[in-house]
C-alpha cells in the first residue's frame, strides 16, 4: 500500500519477497523460506504483508505456497496432491469467518458429536 517510487509499481521489499517465492517454486519448506527472507534482510512484517496481499478475488501468495507445500507433502506420502490455491483460499476464508460445519476456533474444544 506504500508508494513504490516514481517509475516502479512494486516496492523493493515486495519485489524481493515475490522473487524469492517464485524461485523457491514450492520446493523449499517454510523454514527454508524464512532463512532466505532473513538472508535478504527482510523483516517478518514486510514478508507477511506481501504473502497476505489480496489482489481482487485471486488467492494470496501464502495460499499458493500452502497449496504447493501440501501437494508436495502428499505426493511424497504416495497420495495425489490436488489442493489448489483456490481451495486453500476457501478454507482460510471459512476459518476466518468461523463458518462451516465442523469448524471451531483455536483454544476451544471441538463440538460434541452425539
Amino acid at each position: 500500500s506504500k508508494r513504490a517510487g516514481f517509475i516502479r509499481r512494486v516496492c523493493t521489499p515486495c519485489a524481493k519477497v515475490v522473487a524469492i517465492v517464485d524461485r523457491a517454486g514450492g520446493e523449499v519448506g517454510l523454514a527454508g523460506l524464512v532463512d532466505i527472507f532473513v538472508a535478504e534482510g527482510l523483516t517478518r512484517d514486510q514478508v507477511d504483508v506481501v504473502l497476505d496481499a489480496q489482489v481482487g478475488d485471486a488467492p494470496t501468495i501464502r495460499d499458493r505456497l500452502t497449496s504447493n507445500m501440501t501437494n508436495h507433502l502428499m505426493r511424497n506420502l504416495g497420495m495425489p496432491g490436488r489442493q489448489s490455491p483456490e481451495d486453500v483460499m476457501k478454507v482460510r476464508t471459512a476459518m476466518r469467518s468461523g463458518g462451516g460445519a465442523g469448524t471451531w476456533t483455536g483454544g476451544e474444544d471441538p463440538p460434541d458429536h452425539h
